[in-house]
Order: structure tokens, then sequence, then C-alpha cells
């Protein structure tokens, strides 16, 4: 099985530091992906990339998804 370069074509600097991003790239759901590659990859707006911008120091838990909204339990039971 190839290896799969979690950081391949993405384009938010932060990803390094983002727990989001280091919790659910790795997802097979489509829905995970999908928002991977929309917010890492293409570049929506961000809450946390906007705030990271900012120098601000504030780390977010994984749980809260990009556009700033807490995940509910059903959304993280997904692959």
């Amino acid at each position: 099985m190839k290896a799969i370069n979690l950081l391949e074509g993405v384009m938010c600097k932060h990803v390094s530091r983002c727990s989001f991003y280091q919790e659910f790239a790795s997802r097979e759901s489509f829905i995970w992906k999908a928002m991977v590659k929309s917010y890492c990859v293409d570049g929506s707006e961000c809450v946390r990339h906007r705030t990271y911008e900012n120098n601000e120091t504030k780390d977010f838990p994984a749980t809260i998804l990009p556009s700033g909204s807490q995940a509910s339990k059903a959304f993280l039971a997904m692959p």
C-alpha cells in the first residue's frame, strides 16, 4: 500500500500546528476529505487560519471545525 503524504498539495501554512488537520486529514470519509480539501488545500475561509494569521496563540481543540462550529458526535463518528 502506498504511503500518502498528507502535506502534499496543502495550501495552508498552518497545518503543522492545526489540531483539526492533524486529527482529521487522514480520515477515510468523503465528508472529511472534502472538508480538508476545501479549507486546507483550496483556501476557503477558515476561522483557525484567520486566528493564526493574526498571531494569536489560541489553540483550538480538534473538534472545532474550520467554520468555527463544534463538530457533532455523529460527525466525529464518521471514519
